[in-house]
């Protein structure tokens, strides 16, 4: 039970007028029906109301509850945030349309122990208590309980039917509620007259609780992730409700409920993981305004994602929940965090994921350095370095390992036609499909280049693809200082890599999720071309070495330069 010390804790709301107008218009309580049948009459006029006179219907969540008075909220509203420690994201809120199902055993209807209590208040400013039964109702068909008063007698006159279950705690003329019994409580409010001969008391039973679950997306397993909901300041919880003197108090705490992200390590098809919470439940108060959402906020107390703590981030989820939130509304709060890289977009402009995603771009590429990008899926299926080999066929041909590692000119390897032996650029000649293939690719969006220039698409030098595994997977370039031989690897994080490229829409470049064997535009001799294989670091690691040009498996990632 929630205490109250003095007039000071506790705001006290006195209305002077019918229970019945201002919980029609809240929209908390559903108006109950009548018909006639089954209700005696004594001789002196008396009505008795029995048992089976009353019967109850859950309403379940997520029925709109919305009332004329109240002004439209958007249904779903999205936000961003930038933890600031390389994560950002997107939260969105949705209100949950209604049940179809219910479950039995579910939290909010697992008591089905009712009081049922009839109260007159026809020209009074005070309610009057008529009569007091108890049962239950797991049947629709109130039973009242055994050894107690099967019937309510009235004689003729309006009255007002208050049904409540045992989440309420009674003490005199009030009923109260605790915030740790807000996923249970149930509430039923109907006004009816008596005058003939047969009677039904409908309630239809409403959950005096908004409730709310976080939806957890990332592209990273989520493990040991937990979290919490609360305010910062009170918001009006319900404590209790007087009956006869139509007086509602409610104290306001600072109100928090601990959560727990179910662990996934299991990758869906679109490379992501989604954890879902239970539901958790907060009292709405009993006047117009239902729960003010200002200062709701979800808070991270344990976990991480991407290799970097979550832990006292904060989301500010009352700034895009509704204004005011009604009993019985369902919200789910869809977050999804991404980990915090620069990409180039199809307009020429570069900036984080979530900061293009907000304003309607497709990334296109990722940047690897201040002007360099790599192409976020291959270009065209796996191919040849070239369809002969019988001679050497650009002039920058080495065995050397300074000047093969540190080359970054794999535009002018592709473009220049002074860099090839053949007499034309060999992007331009389907005779050497590596470099053809780089050149004609096709991104995830056309380039407009409106918000800045860009070069043509070409095959990276061993020294760019060095340069993309630096910026994507934390490689260390200086670790590596020549190669004895082809089997020389160096560690790095393929993960990163992987997120990187498929949490802006692209594919994984990384082994295993792909072939993970690229060309680059280097020539090791007349019959092999260099290469790089992206093999997991549990495996060889970020791998160099050299294949013959006609080697069938090999695929190409195009990169491109932002001028």
């Amino acid at each position: 039970m929630m205490r109250f010390n003095s007039n000071s804790d506790m705001d006290k709301i006195r209305w002077k007028y019918s229970i019945l107008p201002l919980i029609l218009v809240s929209g908390m309580f559903f108006t109950a029906c009548s018909s006639h049948d089954g209700v005696e009459d004594s001789k002196d006029d008396t009505k008795e109301l029995k048992g089976p006179q009353f019967t109850l219907t859950e309403v379940p969540y997520g029925v709109d509850t919305e009332v004329s008075t109240r002004s439209t909220e958007t249904v779903a509203k999205t936000d961003t945030l930038n933890f600031g420690n390389g994560i950002e994201g997107e939260v969105t809120v949705m209100r949950e349309p209604e049940e179809k199902t219910k479950v039995a055993t579910r939290t909010e209807i697992s008591n089905q122990h009712y009081t049922i209590k009839a109260l007159s208040t026809t020209g009074q400013l005070l309610a009057t208590l008529k009569g007091t039964v108890g049962g239950t109702g797991t049947t629709k068909t109130f039973t009242p309980d055994a050894g107690t008063p099967h019937e309510i007698e009235l004689p003729p006159g309006t009255y007002t039917f208050i049904c409540f279950n045992d989440a309420f705690t009674e003490s005199g003329a009030s009923i109260s509620v605790n915030a740790d019994k807000a996923g249970e409580a149930l509430y039923g409010y109907t006004t009816q007259t008596i005058s003939g001969q047969h009677y039904l008391v409908n309630f239809e039973m409403k959950h005096l609780a908004v409730r709310m679950r976080v939806e957890l997306t990332a592209y990273w397993d989520i493990n040991g992730i937990k979290a919490v909901i609360g305010t910062p300041t009170g918001h009006g919880h319900l404590a209790s409700y007087n009956i006869t003197e139509m007086v509602s108090m409610w104290d306001n705490p600072v109100v928090t409920s601990d959560l727990t992200l179910p662990t996934v390590t299991t990758e869906a098809s679109n490379y992501t993981y989604t954890s879902t919470s239970d539901y958790r439940y907060f009292l709405a108060s009993p006047d117009l305004s239902g729960i003010q959402s200002a200062g709701y906020y979800c808070k991270f107390k344990a976990g991480a994602l991407y290799g970097r703590s979550v832990v006292g981030k904060s989301l500010d989820i009352g700034a895009i929940l509704p204004t005011r939130m009604q009993p019985n509304e369902s919200y789910k709060i869809k977050v999804t965090l991404y980990y915090s890289y620069r990409y180039l977009f199809h307009d020429g402009s570069v900036a984080t994921l979530v900061q293009g995603k907000r304003a309607g771009k497709t990334a296109v590429a990722a940047m690897i350095s201040n002007n360099k990008a790599m192409a976020l899926t291959d270009a065209g299926s796996a191919c040849h370095w070239s369809n002969t080999q019988n001679s050497v066929q650009t002039t920058h041909a080495s065995t050397e390992f300074n000047a093969i590692y540190h080359d970054v000119d794999g535009f002018n390897h592709t473009w220049s036609a002074s860099h090839s032996r053949t007499g034309a650029a060999l992007g331009t000649d389907p005779n050497f499909p590596a470099f053809y293939q780089a050149a004609h690719y096709t991104p995830l969006k056309p380039l407009t280049g409106t918000a800045g220039t860009t070069t043509s698409w070409y095959l990276p030098a061993i020294g760019e693809w060095a340069l993309a595994a630096q910026a994507e997977g934390n490689y260390n370039p200086a670790s590596l200082t020549s190669w004895p031989n082809e089997h020389t690897h160096q560690t790095w994080n393929e993960r990163l890599m992987k997120v990187v490229n498929v949490q802006a829409g692209g594919t994984t470049p990384v082994w295993g999720g792909s072939l993970g064997w690229y060309w680059a535009s280097n020539e090791y001799s007349a019959s092999s071309g260099y290469q790089i294989i992206t093999y997991p670091n549990s495996t060889y690691g970020f791998y160099f070495a050299a294949n013959p040009k006609a080697t069938p498996f090999m695929a190409v990632r195009p990169f491109i330069i932002k001028n």
